[in-house]
């Protein structure tokens, strides 16, 4: 009994992770289910999954970072181009290139997946055509589910159904997204393994061609 010790303790820890962010939904919360999910045989699963990948594996054996930039920069950028698309949802936002990315230390392979999972998610967004509304994210979650096996993914697509059945929301449009999210996501290149940041000028249909992604989602 007590070698199951540690596995009882990571899923206590990922429960109470999952109910702070069905009470409260906000970032903050998704980011304590992803620390949750720290060392766990999920996320290990997750990188063996990665790395299986020969173009994620050289960026990972690179230690490959994208290039700072600023909103400003980007919006100067060309219409259509993905720096400019993608400085136009994060000024819709409030946000700004700095506010994706994670200044904690890289010093592991893990450490490495969970800097490229978050400081693409927005990137992700604009490629897959997905908005930052609540269907929007459900359908963002199932690419990276569907490309990545990222098990936070799998966390907050479930607590979000149970939420939704919870308060009686429309599943239709949830469940629309998602599904596209894992036809998409099955049917394209692994979108996090491209250097996207080294061609924000590129025309994001480009990018989406590459892919193997729909050039108009």
């Amino acid at each position: 009994m007590l070698l199951n010790l540690p596995q009882k303790l990571q899923n206590l820890k990922m429960v109470a992770a999952v109910s702070n962010f069905l009470e409260k939904p906000d970032l903050d919360n998704v980011y304590g289910v992803g620390a949750s999910l720290q060392g766990s045989e999920m996320s290990r699963q997750m990188g063996r999954h990665l790395m299986d990948n020969p173009r994620f594996r050289a960026l990972v054996e690179e230690n490959w970072r994208p290039p700072a930039v600023q909103l400003n920069e980007l919006l100067a950028m060309p219409d259509g181009s993905l720096g400019h698309v993608y400085a136009q949802q994060l000024s819709s936002q409030g946000l700004d290139p700095e506010s994706t990315i994670d200044h904690s230390e890289i010093n592991s392979t893990a450490s490495y997946i969970k800097h490229r999972m978050r400081e693409t998610h927005d990137i992700i967004h604009v490629l897959t055509g997905f908005g930052v509304d609540a269907s929007g994210e459900m359908g963002v979650l199932a690419f990276g589910l569907a490309q990545n096996r990222h098990p936070l993914a799998v966390l907050l697509i479930l607590g979000s159904l149970l939420k939704a059945l919870q308060e009686d929301v429309d599943l239709t449009p949830i469940l629309r997204a998602i599904s596209k999210g894992f036809k998409l996501g099955l049917s394209a290149q692994t979108a996090v393994a491209f250097k996207l940041e080294d061609g924000w000028q590129r025309p994001i249909e480009d990018w989406r061609e590459e892919i193997g992604l729909p050039r108009n989602p």
